[in-house]
């Protein structure tokens, strides 16, 4: 094993910029892993879960007011139409985040019904302010992945994470509002939107003062494939990963939301600390090979093998200690989500290994077997979270038949893109 990493992470600039992300990604990621211990005993597991359900309407409107052009700023031919196509995304979540925060505040009783907790629908109206500054951070992500700004990205990550963990603890402290977590949250989120425009437009400003109406609108059609074959994929993706919070908020009680919500985000810091900046590093090197070479099969060897040796023994390690590991750090009410994490680890090694190559169905050009894809998931998804909630009505026997669902249609996702890479 040693050898192989040893090749695996051979000098260069793969190896390079990945480790760059590699620790601006931890370093962001450490925040809240650092002080979950101080967030558990502030908040109870009933807020986390509301919490937990407003992020998921959050990531929904997030994903429906782009178009997903969002996609298009990698591939652009130059920093002029990059920046227009960032200016295109902005105006139109803009659009759609104001009509939605007017349609919540009209319906948010009626929406607040449809989940198991009366205090969630006075806090509705977070949902698509957000939105807005998850698509400004994640338009700066994209901008600087394309631009080879990996410094500046690792930099982004760490202040998106302290911001919105600070300020929960904050306004946990202070206790100003009933729920400090929302609204630590949602602050954190818009101090790094407005650090994102700061740092955007103090390096590339020229790029930005060059955006025009006339410019989006010829790039809007051409890059239309994005609204026309991805924003269909993706929404079904977010729904996806949104389904089972969704679901459990409307059949269990917000306590049990809590606990998977917290068992989620647990068990995803340590498999994104590298997960995610590997992928950023991923999409960039494989569109260089895939117009070099017509494929990209060895970068996607490369990075699946080393997603493979660092994630399977973590996985298995956390599998043991989870619940005695939740007891220890977060309080021993927190037991039960380290069991919730023991049920769901198998789902979140498989997502996390895979998911970092996701981006060959559109370095490939096979959106439309993406959309696919994403079809044939979801309906396993919503089975089995059916199957959970009507027949067996236990959240435990709910999330196995999740879990199972979900390593199906991650498996099948790896042997697409696998044959993807190759040019086939």
């Amino acid at each position: 094993m040693k050898e192989t990493l040893n090749r695996l992470l051979i000098r260069g600039e793969f190896a390079k910029n990945a480790l760059t992300l590699a620790i601006g990604t931890s370093v962001a990621q450490l925040f809240p892993l650092f002080f979950y211990p101080i967030l558990g005993r502030i908040f109870t597991p009933s807020e986390f879960g509301i919490l937990a359900t407003i992020t998921s309407i959050t990531s929904i409107l997030a994903v429906i007011s782009t178009g997903n052009y969002e996609s298009s700023i990698l591939i652009t031919s130059s920093k002029k139409n990059a920046a227009n196509v960032i200016g295109l995304v902005l105006l139109l979540s803009f659009s759609f985040q104001s009509i939605s925060f007017l349609l919540i505040l009209a319906l948010s009783h009626k929406l607040g019904g449809w989940f198991n907790e009366s205090n969630i629908e006075q806090w509705l109206f977070v949902c698509p302010i957000s939105a807005f500054a998850i698509i400004i951070f994640n338009c700066y992500n994209e901008w600087c992945v394309r631009n080879k700004y990996f410094v500046s990205l690792s930099w982004n990550k760490i202040i998106n994470s302290a911001a919105t963990t600070l300020n929960k603890i904050l306004f946990g402290f202070l206790k100003i509002v009933s729920n400090g977590l929302i609204i630590g949250d949602l602050t954190g989120r818009i101090i790094s939107a407005v650090g994102c425009v700061y740092r955007v437009l103090r390096k590339d400003k020229t790029e930005f003062l060059q955006i025009s109406f006339k410019r989006m609108h010829v790039l809007a059609k051409q890059y239309v494939k994005f609204p026309k074959y991805m924003l269909p994929g993706q929404l079904i993706d977010t729904f996806n990963s949104q389904l089972p919070t969704l679901m459990i908020a409307s059949f269990f009680l917000s306590t049990q939301v809590g606990y998977y919500a917290m068992a989620g985000s647990f068990l995803s810091l340590p498999a994104s600390m590298i997960a995610v900046s590997v992928k950023d590093v991923f999409r960039q090197r494989a569109n260089e090979e895939w117009v070099n070479k017509g494929n990209c099969k060895t970068i996607y060897n490369k990075t699946v093998k080393l997603m493979f040796f660092i994630i399977v023994p973590l996985g298995i390690l956390l599998t043991i200690i989870l619940p005695d590991l939740f007891a220890l750090i977060l309080g021993k009410n927190w037991r039960i989500a380290g069991v919730y994490a023991r049920i769901l680890m198998p789902n979140v090694a498989i997502l996390f290994m895979f998911q970092v190559v996701d981006a060959v169905f559109i370095i490939a050009n096979r959106m439309k077997a993406s959309f696919i894809w994403q079809v044939y998931s979801i309906t396993l998804t919503v089975i089995s979270l059916s199957i959970g909630c009507l027949l067996f009505k236990d959240i435990k026997m709910t999330l196995i038949s999740y879990v199972i669902a979900r390593c199906i249609a991650n498996l099948t996702r790896f042997y697409l893109t696998y044959n993807y890479s190759r040019g086939i």
